[in-house]
């Protein structure tokens, strides 16, 4: 599938299957992708906040905002908190976890050598 259709095609696909589940989970959705995309733009990538980077040894572990709004939903789900967790909020945390996945090049790899 060539790239220009994928950067339509899979975000489109995302919506309209959250659009099914829920409105007000699509509205967190955007919501929480629009304030990781804000959030990213004017305080990470100017340097005002650092990234989360963990110095274990010879390697740098390095956590994505995926991997902080994953560790959130287990946190909820463990603690059962997100039983009570109106939807909205828990696409929030959806959002930034597919901000993530869609916009780093390389989301997947987290550990790095010094």
């Amino acid at each position: 599938m060539p790239h220009k259709i994928r950067k339509f095609a899979f975000p489109g696909i995302a919506l309209t299957a959250s659009l099914s589940y829920s409105a007000v989970f699509a509205i967190g959705l955007i919501i929480g992708y629009i304030g990781a995309n804000i959030f990213c733009k004017k305080l990470i990538n100017t340097g005002k906040i650092k990234r989360v980077v963990l110095d274990y040894g010879n390697y740098n572990i390095y956590f994505h905002h995926w991997i902080i709004g994953l560790f959130i939903l287990l946190f909820g789900f463990v603690s059962q908190i997100i039983y009570t967790t109106p939807i909205f909020w828990i696409g929030c945390v959806g959002g930034l976890i597919f901000h993530d996945i869609y916009t780093d090049k390389k989301w997947y790899q987290f550990v790095y050598k010094k």
